[in-house]
């Protein structure tokens, strides 16, 4: 019936929401350590060492955060029951929990107190630690009614807001305003002033739907609930309201909350959601991961956002992954080989503290600190919507290059049960046309393009697979 081409017009992401052969074809079913921001197809940079110093002890990581200061940022890591914060060349502890903590559960914000930059870090087992660049302290005190055991915290308006009370789990506090001899550290009353006082409110009705997280927008505050989403909208407390928001899909952890602009986005097992000002939902696109997510925990996912992209852990069975949405080209791309034990991004930089207890600058280098990146990209296995057809492969015509002299191209190519290994030179222009021939016939196939040995590679959009079609006489 003659010579037909199946071509691969861009690369785009990782797509799990249909049947392969019902997705597009710059989509991918299974691809990992790939990037596509251009349409082509190159194996995804790594990451490399932001500090050379270990952070200290063999406790258990928890967190990482990178504390913007007038004089520069300070890394700041949490490990077993100690604060670290790294200055004048090494990691200090700054702060110790006596007695130690059960759950190491812990939430960050920045803001000035009495014109200081402090660090304010919540852990729900103890009171507020304040930070001020130099020392840490206990934040508040119960005269000033600030002395709670909250754990999520945000900025709103000017003001302190926390949740998170192991006594009160449907609370949520408030500073009073700053100003006038006033300070986030003093939640108590203003009696001649009730606008700039400080307070509280019980959220929800039920003792089962304790207050989980908070996420603060610059008009609205957002209170994620165990089974609901609630929004504090107002700019005082004399004018404050609480009210539920329509909300669709499962909640998230509070480290899984990112804002972007005035949206929301977070990870759950369901897939990525949004809240967008008024409703909360999965993305039109949360699926096209669900394969991934279905044998993945979300359980202590953490996020962050950098140059319009979504970064967020997951656990599988035991080993990290981080998942990766563009927000712009919405798609996809998993990133594995190496462990984030959180994420944070400062400046247009993703820096996430890895397994060998360093803090790395993510998206530079050739390797995950020297481990070799495994790159892979699967097309999708189809007929072609044409299952009667044999198809005869005969040629793969495709534009590569690569910034490493003597990189090899692998392919794996499978048409019905048979699959052949190709090993491909990388061209030493980008001009150059790689003419691979082809043997094997059938009626579905797909290819898998991959590295060798942490090899570096990039595929030009536009690939065309030749093939003769006929259908069976007898």
């Amino acid at each position: 019936m003659g010579r037909k081409a199946y071509r691969i017009d861009a690369f785009y992401g990782i797509d799990q929401s249909k049947n392969e052969n019902a997705i597009a074809a710059g989509m991918s079913a299974d691809a990992c350590n790939m990037n596509t921001d251009d349409g082509s197809l190159a194996v995804a940079n790594g990451y490399v060492r932001h500090i050379e110093a270990q952070v200290p002890g063999t406790e258990p990581l928890h967190r990482l955060f990178m504390h913007q200061r007038k004089d520069g940022v300070q890394p700041i890591a949490v490990a077993g029951d100690v604060i670290y914060a790294y200055r004048d060349g090494a990691w200090n502890a700054i702060y110790t929990y006596d007695p130690g903590l059960t759950r190491h559960d812990f939430d960050f914000v920045e803001a000035q107190i009495n014109s200081t930059d402090c660090l304010i870090i919540g852990c729900g087992e103890a009171q507020l630690v304040k930070y001020d660049g130099a020392e840490a302290s206990l934040f508040g005190s119960e005269e000033q009614l600030s002395n709670p055991n909250v754990l999520y915290l945000a900025m709103y308006r000017n003001r302190l807001f926390a949740a998170g009370d192991p006594e009160h789990p449907n609370r949520l506090y408030w500073s009073q305003l700053p100003g006038s001899e006033r300070s986030i550290e003093n939640w108590g009353p203003v009696e001649a002033s009730p606008n700039v006082e400080g307070g509280h409110t019980e959220v929800g009705d039920t003792g089962g739907d304790p207050i989980t997280g908070l996420a603060a927008l610059s008009n609205q505050l957002l209170i994620f609930k165990q089974h609901s989403i609630y929004r504090l909208l107002g700019d005082r407390p004399g004018n404050y309201i609480v009210e539920t928001v329509e909300a669709r899909g499962e909640r998230p952890k509070h480290t899984a909350i990112v804002p972007s602009g005035e949206a929301l986005y977070y990870l759950t097992p369901g897939g990525l959601c949004c809240f967008n000002g008024v409703s909360a939902a999965p993305l039109p696109d949360a699926r096209r991961i669900r394969t991934v997510l279905s044998h993945a925990s979300t359980a202590n996912t953490r996020g962050t956002l950098c140059d319009d992209k979504l970064y967020f852990t997951i656990d599988e069975s035991g080993s990290c992954a981080l998942v990766e949405y563009d927000l712009v080209r919405c798609t996809y791309m998993l990133r594995r080989g190496f462990t984030a034990n959180d994420l944070c991004a400062r400046g247009g930089t993703v820096y996430l503290l890895d397994g060998g207890r360093r803090v790395c600058r993510f998206g530079e280098g050739t390797t995950y600190d020297g481990a070799p990146i495994t790159a892979w990209w699967q097309t999708p296995l189809t007929d072609l919507y044409d299952k009667g057809c044999v198809k005869s492969l005969r040629e793969l015509y495709l534009r590569g290059s690569s910034d490493v002299q003597g990189s090899v191209i692998l392919m794996d190519l499978s048409i019905d049960n048979h699959t052949a290994t190709h090993r491909m030179r990388v061209p030493d222009t980008r001009a150059t046309v790689l003419e691979v021939p082809l043997l094997n016939e059938g009626r579905a196939f797909s290819m898998r393009f991959y590295n060798e040995a942490g090899g570096r590679f990039m595929l030009e959009a536009g690939i065309e697979l030749h093939f003769d079609e006929r259908r069976r006489t007898e």
